[in-house]
């Protein structure tokens, strides 16, 4: 499930060939062009840092100043950001666009497949130099999402580029549910009677689980909390939740409304943690609770993380609904 922005809609000068190379790069890089980058500022306001549970950047910088476009301008993620003042951005922006820069001093665009295919370019555009720095205090949210989003996108592509197995599929269908998986993940059925089923895989370590109960009560982030430690203490041998680095937040998914945590996980007896993120979702009388995690120690944990993200979205309960 990812957010989506609102943003303006605008024409760009700037006239691609009708037949565009591919992008290039990592998902998670992102080029960063400017005429004077101040990096600290970049960093300190469009970086997503997340606890795994150590301290780990979604995003990977790639600083070029605007005379280098030409040698960075196939990446996937393009963020370039100046004023009116700056030939780079008069270039790239229509009249119109450079009207409604001067009038309304910030202003920040998006545009698919500028350089190359299935490439995103955020532009933040101020009217005068001095703006700069209020126009990240302004769009750094709008331009977080954006990134993310398109991140997410690419991974998401990668993902299923690999191919489905359609056999796991058919297995879990007979437990009311589907997820979009690759090869070599297990299905663990064993508590499926009380209606918990988990698929597992290896290298790294990664699961979800999958669990249906009759809905009673108010679904709320203590719920949500103590449900998710009880579930995991019962059939996880003892996993809990470290609630100071656990956010919540009201979401829809598949037109069911919920709960989604997401946060860090611990099991003192096996001395392992990492990562979760944990869907609750009530679908008329019954709750939906859809969790994966992650077990990786020392080594980055972004990608794969994102990984599992994906394939939880890709849940449909046995009735179907739409994959987000």
């Amino acid at each position: 499930m990812r957010c989506k922005a609102m943003l303006i809609s605008i024409l760009f000068l700037y006239l691609t060939c009708s037949k565009l190379p591919p992008s290039v790069g990592r998902s998670r890089d992102v080029v960063v062009i400017g005429s004077g980058i101040d990096t600290a500022l970049v960093i300190g306001n469009i970086q997503i840092n997340n606890y795994f549970p150590q301290k780990e950047p979604t995003f990977v910088f790639i600083l070029a100043p605007d005379t280098a476009i030409r040698s960075v301008n196939k990446f996937h993620n393009m963020f370039l950001y100046g004023s009116l003042k700056d030939n780079f951005i008069n270039t790239l922006l229509s009249a119109d666009a450079k009207e409604a820069a001067k009038r309304d001093t910030f202003t920040l665009f998006k545009i698919h497949d500028l350089w190359a295919k299935n490439q995103t370019a955020v532009i933040l555009a101020v009217s005068e130099p001095g703006y700069v720095v209020d126009g990240f205090a302004r769009y750094r949210n709008t331009i977080v999402k954006l990134l993310e989003e398109s991140y997410y996108q690419n991974l998401k592509a990668k993902y299923y580029e690999q191919g489905i197995d359609k056999g796991i599929k058919r297995v879990l269908e007979k437990y009311g549910f589907t997820l979009d998986l690759q090869k070599g993940w297990m299905v663990d059925s064993t508590y499926s009677s009380s209606g918990f089923v988990f698929v597992h895989t290896h290298f790294p370590d990664r699961s979800v689980f999958y669990y249906r109960e009759k809905a009673a009560g108010t679904l709320n982030d203590s719920f949500a909390l103590d449900k998710r430690n009880a579930l995991t203490k019962k059939y996880y041998n003892g996993d809990y939740i470290l609630k100071e680095l656990t956010t919540a937040e009201v979401i829809e998914f598949n037109d069911m409304k919920g709960i989604r945590l997401k946060g860090v996980w611990q099991n003192d007896s096996l001395v392992a943690g990492g990562p979760f993120l944990t869907y609750f979702l009530q679908d008329k009388d019954t709750l939906n609770v859809i969790d994966g995690l992650l077990f990786l120690p020392g080594e980055r944990k972004t990608d794969y993380f994102m990984t599992i993200e994906i394939i939880m979205n890709s849940f449909k309960t046995r009735t179907g609904n739409p994959s987000p």
